[in-house]
């Protein structure tokens, strides 16, 4: 039999589950992920309340209105091809006439741009003519309300003098595919003849925008990414909900375009579009769904998708300055090593950071270090989920696997060590998980909202029974993890900065 699955045509043995077939086929699946199989497809057409006007300058679109004018247009408009346009001034376009049954009104009316009303000459409705407005005005034109306004091909409107004419005047057919389809994550599922299957999406990324490329990097880092809200606009995705992200393109959001949150409310959430939105500058467009897009009309708040991107994420952090010349060479792109150059070395910074910038510039400054010299935390979550947060977002630990801390005071004779952190970021660091009764060697600990110098991060180097790692009292301390100082291979009396990676429990 014949299937689809992500627009690859399949032949199949019919009975054959989805484990079979992607094995067959080498097709990967994430496990968990949502799988979209539309069963039928039936396309309808109707007519709305939208009218396309062809003119001998060009097309525009009048969306009609639920008013007795904009009934009567819908019922007469036929009547209004061939005629020309017979005044013409700088805030209207008056084009007929045609008789009709209006019965005059003297009131005055106000007019916004684009909205197309009826008026009768000398308040006569056996000449009834069609005005376009191009600016707001007041008017006693002879009728109450307005029958539409005008949609599409705004621009053809300067165009249009005295000589020109309605060519056409046609209802817009809207064309709709009806879909029957299911979502599972049961690779026992046998797909029937005809039936196509989604297994993911493909997320074109934009080249102007390294922040938001970089951001969509992080939230589908494992190639994967949860639904968090799903409406009949958009779903939404908000793993990384409050990360901050610059806008680079605001811009309108069409249909199956993906964009990151960038002001307000839930800054850093990702949405995928399923219907147009308007231009915001609280969003920043990041891409655009090239493949995949029927899955996102299936999906409902709480199903994993899995996600590919293009181009790939160029993020080197992490990787051996050997798997980076290998991954960079497959690119074209020239590596430079710094720092440790030795192929076994850790990468823990690159420039430029972004993949963007990567790409443009054909080229990549990598920094290594001994492995051993990258230090292990091991973060409390559970106890302390905002501190964590806060330590994450601080560090880099948020959207990389390695983190950097700044080493702001360390002396031999001082049982901690201190780093900088974020006044801003820390404001609403309420007290939780605090030391108790001792502070441990080894407490990683971030002075609370409650003291005058929050967001402080400090590690302490030997127990104490009065003070925390930032050298706060204990109900100023919020603890946020720990390191194995016995594994320690560097002197933090010697050192400007750190690397850190998480390890988990």
């Amino acid at each position: 039999m014949h299937i689809e699955i992500d627009g690859n045509k399949i032949e199949a043995k019919d009975g054959a589950t989805l484990k079979e077939i992607f094995s067959n086929n080498n097709i990967h699946y994430q496990k968990g992920t949502t799988i979209g199989v539309i069963k039928k497809e039936t396309e309808t057409s109707s007519y709305l309340d939208e009218f396309l006007v062809t003119t001998t300058k060009g097309s525009f679109v009048i969306k009609t209105k639920d008013s007795e004018e904009g009934k009567l247009f819908r019922e007469i408009s036929k009547q209004f091809e061939k005629k020309g346009v017979r005044w013409k001034t700088s805030t209207l376009i008056a084009i007929g006439s045609v008789p009709t049954n209006l019965v005059p009104t003297k009131e005055e009316q106000t007019y916004n741009p684009w909205d197309v009303f009826f008026t009768l000459a000398g308040f006569d409705n056996n000449t009834t003519y069609i005005v376009l407005s191009k600016k707001v005005q007041k008017g006693n034109y002879g009728t109450k309300n307005t029958l539409g306004i005008i949609t599409q091909g705004r621009h053809v409107l300067p165009l249009i003098e005295e000589e020109d004419q309605i060519l056409s005047i046609d209802p817009v057919e809207v064309f709709t595919v009806e879909k029957d389809f299911e979502t599972t994550t049961d690779l026992s599922y046998k797909p029937k003849k005809g039936e196509r299957i989604f297994t993911h999406i493909l997320i074109k990324l934009n080249d102007n925008t390294p922040m938001a490329t970089e951001h969509i990097f992080s939230l589908t880092k494992d190639g994967q990414i949860t639904i968090d809200d799903a409406t009949e606009s958009y779903v939404a995705a908000e793993g990384l909900i409050g990360f901050d992200v610059q806008n680079e393109n605001s811009n309108l959001r069409k249909r199956n375009s993906v964009s990151v949150r960038t002001d307000g409310k839930n800054t850093g959430v990702v949405y995928i579009y399923k219907k147009e939105r308007i231009t915001t500058p609280n969003h920043s467009i990041a891409g655009m769904i090239i493949l995949g897009s029927e899955l996102i009309e299936m999906l409902k708040k709480g199903d994993k998708i899995a996600v590919k991107t293009s181009p790939l994420s160029l993020s080197l952090l992490g990787l051996t300055q050997k798997e980076a010349e290998v991954k960079l060479n497959s690119e074209g792109i020239i590596q430079e090593r710094t720092g440790d150059t030795s192929d076994e070395a850790l990468i823990v910074e690159q420039e430029p950071p972004f993949t963007a910038e990567v790409i443009k510039n054909k080229s990549a400054k990598t920094l290594g270090i001994d492995k051993n010299n990258i230090i292990e935390i091991e973060l409390y979550e559970e106890m302390a989920p905002n501190t964590v947060k806060y330590f994450r977002k601080i560090t880099g630990l948020i959207n990389k696997p390695i983190g950097k801390l700044d080493i702001q005071f360390a002396h031999p004779s001082v049982s901690l060590v201190a780093f900088e952190g974020g006044s801003v970021e820390a404001a609403g660091l309420t007290p939780e998980n605090p030391p108790v009764e001792l502070s441990n060697r080894g407490d990683v600990g971030v002075t609370n909202m409650s003291r005058q110098h929050k967001g402080l991060i400090g590690v302490r180097l030997k127990e104490d029974k009065l003070y925390g790692p930032t050298g706060e009292e204990f109900d100023g301390t919020n603890i946020a993890g720990k390191i194995n100082l016995d594994k320690i291979k560097i002197d933090f009396n010697k050192e400007k900065s750190i690397y850190i990676k998480e390890i988990k429990k």
